[in-house]
Parts: structure tokens; C-alpha cells; sequence
């Protein structure tokens, strides 16, 4: 806990540093826009004096915290308060004593073009004097002269033609005499369902009579799972009953009936449909019961 208490209290100290720093960026900016309203009334002496005081002042405000990447804030304000003392500078010289764009183009043309003849390496002499040197990370290097890279339209791949696969069933099913969890489970429910449709003097068994468990959605959805395996495997058919509901019974003759044409059945199971059907056939305990091994 105090770890925790130790390094919150720094994030607050942090953050109110940061928070001041701000306001007195903000300040040093409204102090930028006073110096700037009353240029026609100060002389350039006076401008710069104030210009280099607000400049000693940021860098106050900013010196240790040069490598700041957190407050965009805090580096914005830093920015707009760098571009508006070059403006503020720019428009003291041009008023106080009328130094003009084309003025400054001329004295340029003066320096570089001499006898008919183009040096910018002149300016460039007279400029390293006064300027500051620029380091550049090594890593940056590639990144000079890069050539645009050219766009190059991609061709259109040819459309392969997909052919449907032709359902095919398996002349005999081997499937329920394998041994395993999978096979156990549907050979017990299919006992259990041939017990149930014999009880029943053979007849047709209500298909969501048959898979609902009022106690357990999973096992219903187990159930329909089984259910519609052995359909599959013409071991059981189903109908729509008298009342539009869909029932199922055992399939007598499961090899003369699996080269019929196949169909397909869509029903969506939820736990809403699950508790209407247990509700409309008045589902007390579920017909079909797991097995030790599923119930473990």
C-alpha cells in the first residue's frame, strides 16, 4: 500500500508541476499579444526588451523538461508562443524601419549574383556565421533524397472456378459401432428412443417432446444434436405432425430409405422455445435420460 500511496502522490506532484507550467505559458502568451498591440507606439529597443524577457522567461519555465512527451498541452503552447514572438519580432523590424520583402530579395540577388554570374555559396558563408549547427540522428539519413516510389497497377488475378461438391453416402455406416464417448452417447438414445416409440403403441414421438429437458438447456441442445445424427442416418424419420409441429419415428427399412433424396431441417433452439415446448407438452422429466459417463 505504500508503494501504491508513494507513486500516486508523485503522478499528482507531476501533474500540478505540469499544470503550472501551462498557466505560466498562457500568461508569457497574453504578455506576447500586449507587446504586439503597441509596436506602433514603442520603439524597436523597446519591443526587443520585452521579446528577450518573455524569452528568458519560457526558457525558465521550460528548462529540465526539454524531453517532454506527455502534456501535448504543455508543447503546443511552447510552439505557439515561439511562432508569435518571431511574428511580433518580424513586424517590429518592418515598422520601425520599413524593411520590406522585395528589399530583402534584392539584397539576396546582390549577394548571389555578382558579374553575370549565380554563387549561392556566398550567402551561405555570410549565413554560417551567424547560424548554429543542426545534428541529424543517423537514423534519418535514409530518409533523404528518397525517390517517390512508382505505382505499378496491379493486375487482375483470374477467377478460379469452384464446382459444388455432389453429396455422397456411405453404402453402410459404421459410425455407432465405434467405441468411444461420442458412440456411446448415441447408441444410449437410441435405445431409449426405440423404448419410448414401442411404449407408445409406434407411434410418431413430438420431436421437441422428445429432445427438452425443463432441468438443463445443454442437455437439450445435446439432444437435438443426437437427434438429427440418427435422421442422417435414415436410422430415424421425421414429419410434420397433425399440428404443424415436427415429430419423429424409427425408420424400418434405414437401407432401402438411404438412397433417398436428402433434405434439410432449420430450427432455431433458444431457452424461450425450450420453456414454451416444456410448457405446451407439460414436461415434468426429460424422455431421454445421459448416460453415467455424460453426467460425470
Amino acid at each position: 500500500m505504500n508503494c501504491t500511496d508513494d507513486i500516486q502522490s508523485t503522478q499528482q506532484d507531476e501533474e500540478a508541476e505540469e499544470n503550472g507550467r501551462i498557466i505560466q505559458l498562457q500568461d508569457l502568451i497574453e504578455k506576447n499579444i500586449q507587446i504586439e498591440q503597441k509596436i506602433e507606439s514603442r520603439s524597436f529597443g523597446e519591443s526587443m526588451s520585452a521579446i528577450f524577457d518573455i524569452l528568458g522567461k519560457a526558457n525558465d519555465v521550460v528548462k529540465g523538461y526539454e524531453e517532454r512527451k506527455t502534456n501535448s498541452t504543455e508543447i503546443l503552447l511552447d510552439s505557439e508562443l515561439l511562432r508569435r514572438n518571431h511574428e511580433v519580432v518580424g513586424k517590429a523590424i518592418q515598422y520601425n524601419t520599413n524593411f520590406t520583402d522585395r528589399m530583402y530579395c534584392t539584397a539576396i540577388n546582390n549577394v548571389v549574383f555578382k558579374d553575370n554570374a549565380e554563387d549561392w555559396n556566398a550567402l551561405c558563408r555570410l549565413a554560417c556565421r551567424h547560424g548554429m549547427p543542426s545534428f541529424t540522428n543517423a537514423s534519418m539519413l535514409p530518409f533523404i533524397n528518397v525517390e517517390p516510389k512508382q505505382h505499378v497497377a496491379k493486375q487482375r488475378a483470374t477467377r478460379k472456378v469452384v464446382t459444388n461438391a455432389v453429396e455422397k453416402r456411405p453404402k453402410q455406416s459404421d459410425k455407432l459401432e465405434r467405441r468411444g464417448e461420442g458412440s456411446a452417447a448415441v447408441n444410449y438414445v437410441m435405445k431409449q428412443i426405440k423404448t419410448i416409440y414401442r411404449a407408445g403403441n409406434n407411434q410418431p414421438i413430438p420431436y421437441f417432446k422428445l429432445i427438452c429437458n425443463p432441468q438443463n438447456f445443454m442437455d437439450t441442445v445435446q439432444n437435438s444434436l443426437i437427434v438429427s445424427f440418427l435422421i442422417k442416418e435414415n436410422l430415424l424419420l421425421m414429419e410434420n405432425g397433425a399440428d404443424g409441429l415436427p415429430q419423429v419415428k424409427l425408420n424400418s427399412n434405414p437401407k432401402e430409405n438411404a438412397a433417398s433424396e436428402s433434405f434439410q431441417a432449420i430450427c432455431r433452439l433458444d431457452v424461450e422455445l425450450c420453456e414454451k415446448y416444456v410448457k405446451q407438452y407439460n414436461i415434468k422429466e426429460p424422455l431421454l435420460k445421459r448416460t453415467e459417463s455424460d453426467e460425470s
